[in-house]
């Protein structure tokens, strides 16, 4: 579980406040995230420990984030097999609605 946050806030010049958006545009990110990725990296100063275990935690998100994106992929996956299963149906339907014969092949869909 995640340890509780407290806000702060710090005043800073504009040309930083400047450079410190365009190196999180850089980055992807927001300045937010950035200043305090900054602020937690000085407070871990040289402690090789706490870098280490930073990069851990940051690398177990990364599995994570990994395993949820295999899972969305594979049901994403499963939903257009069968949206391709119903729209076959589908057409084999209106083609017997219209009185149009079905073809042997076309009547037995594959799951």
């Amino acid at each position: 579980m995640a340890d509780a946050t407290r806000p702060i806030s710090i005043r800073l010049p504009e040309a930083d406040h400047v450079r410190l958006a365009e190196h999180a545009t850089r980055l992807s990110g927001t300045p937010s995230a950035l200043a305090r990725e900054l602020i937690r990296s000085g407070l871990a100063g040289n402690d090789p420990g706490a870098l280490a275990e930073r990069l851990l935690k940051i690398e177990r998100r990364i599995v994570a984030i990994s395993q949820d994106v295999a899972v969305v992929i594979q049901s994403t996956d499963r939903q257009v097999q069968s949206v391709g299963h119903i729209e076959t149906m589908f057409h084999q339907l209106l083609r017997a609605l219209a009185g149009e014969t079905v073809n042997e092949e076309t009547r037995h869909v594959s799951r």
